[in-house]
């Protein structure tokens, strides 16, 4: 399943609103950085076709994707790591291959116990990405992925750049950091 001629226009203005807030301003001479997040729990094949359109999609919008230094951050249960990866490979479907995961019963009960939960990836993401200036993030479940998460921590980890950079691309919508923080706030506390 991949993305729609409406989805990938969708995605290009909401792309260019990030890279052009206030609040997302350029450093002069610094090359423009962006991450794609995948989350390897989700189904692979929507994963690897979305990325592809989107990174295809992006390119033939502006010039800027040219020459942006592009990261591909892996979330699967057992961890998080980031790969840097040229736009070219990922229209290639480079990105995903070979991808080894193992869905290992020990696993699936550390992903219950919250670990690796939309805070952790915020908080990673918030930590090593800080320069990025567009983060899209891949997943087939995000009210699973935003439930599976502790409150606080997520909130504080979004706060004060992560919510205007960060856009969720699911099958059916794409949800802006903001939202996301919005929905958070209204959540009942878990202590």
């Amino acid at each position: 399943m991949a993305l729609t001629q409406l989805q990938k226009l969708e995605l290009n203005k909401r792309v260019d609103k990030i890279l052009n807030a206030p609040v997302n301003a350029t450093i002069k001479g610094q090359q423009p950085e962006m991450a794609f997040v995948l989350d390897l729990s989700s189904d692979l094949d929507y994963i690897d076709s979305t990325l592809k359109d989107a990174a295809s999609s992006l390119k033939a919008h502006d010039k800027i994707f040219q020459n942006i230094r592009s990261n591909i951050v892996y979330r699967s249960m057992e961890k998080i790591e980031t790969k840097v990866t040229a736009m070219s490979f990922i229209q290639l479907g480079k990105a995903t291959e070979n991808l080894n995961i193992v869905k290992s019963e020990e696993a699936v009960l550390k992903a219950q116990s919250h670990s690796n939960g939309f805070d952790d990836l915020c908080a990673y993401l918030k930590l090593y990405h800080a320069r990025c200036r567009c983060i899209l993030l891949f997943t087939d479940k995000p009210d699973k992925l935003i439930e599976s998460s502790i409150r606080d921590k997520a909130i504080e980890s979004l706060n004060p750049f992560l919510k205007h950079r960060l856009l969720i691309i699911t099958p059916e919508k794409m949800i802006t950091g903001a939202e996301i923080l919005m929905k958070l706030i209204n959540l009942p506390n878990q202590s």
